[in-house]
């Protein structure tokens, strides 16, 4: 029997995971939840048997499965990953995976030793769209060298975590490991220089929205805006020599869309329909491959290059006097 345990009885985990859990291969679910929080009837929507805890210590210490999934305020993440993989769990992370670079050094070097995955789950970057896009630079026999990401929306209600410095809140916090992973993905390096404008704090300091340059190696430039205070955009556009190519619902989108990439290329312009696609069902599939494989080192280096880079975005949000 394959189960897996959720640390954390999230609004994700409640809508995007537990209604199709059963389709990624799994025979039982394990849910524990923060001490404090009451049960509503969200979890009856898997359709596989659920066994619940109240609370995160009592999940792991009886949880009898291999893997767990990390699903609490961003400020916990750090701990409960840690308490898992020291427990002998393979352990995936909802983003940010860490608060710094230096913890995610210190839980990578844990997985090692345990020879236990260790993944963040930024899970958009499964959707057929993704690949779609470089193959279609691939075909053009072209490469983009200018992004320019736009991930920002309306405001949240006041007492959402994002908004706590506390519980690991703050646009960078949230948002950030969106347009590190875009420019990964993209460009499959580290940026050379990283610069962040922070346009909106609230009155403690914690910044809201941004704007953001980084350049990469052989003349690449990823350039966005994100934050909870505007109309809502999710868009990336890529630029290469000979070839433009934007879509919208990147970072989030509905299971059932199939989305269109617009293209001009050599002064032509055309339309790509990319079919539907479920990101956590697609990442799911992913994890327990990469478990049955024993094959770690991709996860572990994504996490570490993006957890690198948000360190930089946070360092010169914020500079040091």
């Amino acid at each position: 029997m394959e189960s897996i345990l959720f640390l954390g009885y999230s609004n994700l985990v409640k809508t995007r995971i537990l209604p199709i859990i059963h389709q990624a291969g799994f025979d039982e679910v394990a849910i524990a939840k923060y001490e404090g929080q009451m049960w509503d009837d969200a979890w009856q929507s898997c359709q596989v048997p659920v066994v619940r805890y109240d609370d995160y210590a009592e999940g792991l210490a009886r949880f009898q499965g291999q893997l767990v999934y990390v699903s609490t305020v961003n400020s916990g993440h750090a701990f409960w990953a840690r308490a898992s993989l020291t427990a002998g769990f393979h352990t995936v992370i909802d983003k940010p995976a860490t608060s710094t670079a230096a913890e995610a050094e210190e839980l990578l070097s844990l997985a090692r030793s345990k020879h236990l995955l260790l993944a963040e789950s930024t899970v958009y970057l499964c959707h057929p769209q993704m690949a779609a896009v470089r193959q279609l630079f691939n075909d053009f026999e072209d490469a983009p060298k200018l992004m320019t990401v736009h991930f920002s929306m309306p405001p949240f209600k006041m007492d959402n975590f994002r908004y706590q410095r506390s519980l690991g809140g703050g646009a960078i916090m949230d948002t950030a490991p969106y347009a590190v992973s875009v420019g990964r993905f993209f460009f499959g390096t580290k940026p050379l220089s990283v610069d962040c404008i922070v346009t909106e704090r609230q009155p403690d300091g914690l910044d809201i929205e941004y704007s953001l340059l980084m350049q990469y190696p052989c003349g690449r430039t990823l350039i966005g805006h994100f934050g909870f205070n505007t109309e809502y955009i999710n868009r990336v556009q890529l630029m290469g020599n000979r070839t433009n190519v934007s879509l919208d619902r990147v970072f989030t989108i509905p299971d059932t869309l199939e989305n269109t990439i617009r293209v001009r290329h050599m002064n032509e312009e055309s339309v790509v329909t990319v079919p539907c696609g479920n990101n956590f069902l697609l990442y799911l599939k992913q994890i327990r491959q990469r478990i049955a494989a024993g094959a770690f080192e991709d996860a572990y280096a994504a996490l570490l290059m993006d957890a690198e880079v948000k360190d930089a975005v946070l360092d010169s949000a914020n500079p040091k006097e």
